[in-house]
């Protein structure tokens, strides 16, 4: 064993690709149409052949609206049109994300920062102005008739993958994307709601990767792959307006291994953003916990009375390493005071969300997050003031999965 540091050991030897290995970017457009509008679901297949490469994966198309005035789009404009996110191997489901635009939307502003939004703003949508101001990083005011062209990444089993994905045994690949209701992608209280909605130019692209027959005959003769994964689980329950007290929602959610779990608050009433709000609905007088196999996170319930602050850090704690300079929010002061009652705007939606960690060690484990398999999750929420409105209770479960495919090309996920 070397004793020099490795900054200057130059023995380290380096992995070397293979001579015929060859990449190729896949545009894959929808099999089961051209344009596609509320209600309807746009079908991608994934070629079986190559390696597909996990972090390469992303959706890009062109909506047009029929309107005669401004409709304001709700949170991350190119997340909105789709309402659920399904993944199919071999004619098996493997993943279906409920409500994928309100989780997407969330994962944007827990994980890019305020410059990164600002630096995507064309790709994803935000604002319109020529030169908007870091304020017109949510939502998108449309104007009459209008035609714009998105691109954004897809946060979903596939992409979660910690190495490639061997499409070339693995059969048939297939993700389905469905498209919202008008009337839960734009903002109720638009100046002109707009009459149609159509997306056309809908492609699914990734990278594909082939390091020659004879990698892929190795890959083929082990009796499985298994690949590590992560992906996200959606699901509300619904709080009545004049509810005050201790209140226990429950979420039958059943996975092995929760990375974390998160709540929003979402509002229903004309002068919100619906789904892309996240309002503090104990009005900073209350609590927040969950409970799974009748163990409570956190341990004491984080209180919005004593030291509402807290939740911010416990919700960065949620999406990773609290030191780590890449964990960032791009969420202000005015959003995340946004509580049950107040009216909230397109470009500064209401943003306080529960966030909690429960990994039990570090994640580079195997399924190292809590179990619900045994038992339902129960958010534990004390209200020491009746709220105002109703609400729809989201619980989004970042959750831990294997991959597993074998010789014979049979393909499961494990969760």
């Amino acid at each position: 064993m070397s004793a020099l540091p490795r900054s200057v050991n130059y023995d380290d030897s380096f992995p070397s690709v293979p001579a015929d290995a060859r990449s190729q970017d896949i545009v894959l457009p929808a099999v089961n149409g051209s344009s596609f509008s509320s209600g309807q679901t746009a079908i991608f297949d994934f070629l079986n052949t190559g390696f597909i490469d996990p972090t390469s994966i992303y959706l890009r198309y062109t909506y047009t609206l029929v309107s005669t005035g401004e409709s304001s789009m709700l949170g991350c404009p190119a997340y909105a049109p789709i309402s659920r996110l399904t993944t199919l191997v071999n004619s098996q489901l493997i993943e279906t994300q409920s409500n994928f635009n309100q989780t997407a939307t969330m994962l944007t502003n827990l994980t890019l920062d305020v410059a990164q939004k600002y630096g995507l703003q064309n790709a994803y949508a935000y604002g319109t102005s020529a030169t908007p101001d870091l304020s017109q990083l949510d939502g998108r005011t449309c104007v009459a008739n209008e035609t714009n062209s998105v691109a954004v990444p897809l946060p979903c089993v596939l992409s979660g993958c910690e190495k490639m994905i061997p499409a070339f045994n693995m059969g048939n690949i297939r993700m389905e994307l469905t498209i919202e209701n008008i009337a839960s992608i734009f903002r109720p209280d638009s100046t002109t709601l707009p009459t149609g909605f159509t997306i056309s130019n809908m492609e699914l692209c990734y990278k594909q990767i082939s390091l020659g027959s004879q990698v892929e005959e190795m890959v083929r003769s082990a009796p499985s792959v298994s690949i590590r994964s992560q992906s996200f689980l959606n699901q509300a329950s619904v709080l009545g307006a004049g509810t005050a007290g201790q209140v226990s929602q429950i979420f039958n959610m059943r996975v092995a291994s929760i990375k974390s779990a998160f709540l929003a608050f979402a509002n229903g009433t004309a002068d919100s953003n619906l789904w892309a709000d996240s309002v503090d609905i104990t009005k900073s007088n209350g609590s927040y916990q969950i409970n799974i196999g009748s163990v409570n996170y956190p341990q004491n319930p984080l209180s919005t009375s004593r030291n509402k602050n807290g939740a911010l850090q416990a919700l960065r704690g949620a999406t990773g390493n609290i030191y780590s300079r890449d964990n960032n929010f791009s969420i202000n002061n005015v959003e995340f005071n946004l509580e049950d009652g107040d009216a909230t705007t397109l470009t500064e939606p209401a943003k306080y969300f529960f966030g909690q960690d429960l990994e039990k060690v570090d994640s580079q484990f195997l399924m190292s997050g809590t179990s619900s398999q045994a038992s339902p999750i129960t958010a534990n929420i004390q209200l020491g003031t009746a709220t105002t409105d109703s609400h729809n209770i989201h619980m989004i479960l970042n959750y831990d999965c294997v991959l597993e495919t074998t010789a014979d090309g049979q393909t499961a996920l494990r969760m």
